[in-house]
């Protein structure tokens, strides 16, 4: 609904995408909070003009939230099991080394 909502705006200041942004870098953290800070002041501006009212308003940056939210939680458990199966795989490649 976020993305389908904010499409209609042709001035949108940036894809809905930037959010979701993926790789397991700090910067990229960086970036997605940036984006979010963003999209929250032009959804504030929207309510502002009142091209949407209250309740769109609380609903948009709840979905916007919560795709943040999940973006990040996404990335950090992908690092931490990417980093035990790194460790594991070394570990392994370690093993068959003889002593």
């Amino acid at each position: 609904m976020l993305a389908t909502y904010l499409s209609r705006e042709n001035n949108f200041p940036f894809p809905l995408s930037d959010l979701r942004l993926e790789s397991g870098s700090m910067g990229c953290t960086h970036a997605r909070v940036q984006n979010l800070n963003r999209l929250i002041k032009y959804l504030t501006e929207l309510r502002r003009e009142e091209t949407i009212n209250n309740d769109d308003f609380n609903k948009l940056v709840k979905m916007a939230s919560a795709a943040f939210a999940e973006a990040e939680i996404s990335n950090r458990i992908d690092n931490v099991l990417g980093s035990k199966t790194l460790n594991k795989a070394l570990n392994d490649q370690l093993l068959r080394f003889p002593a």
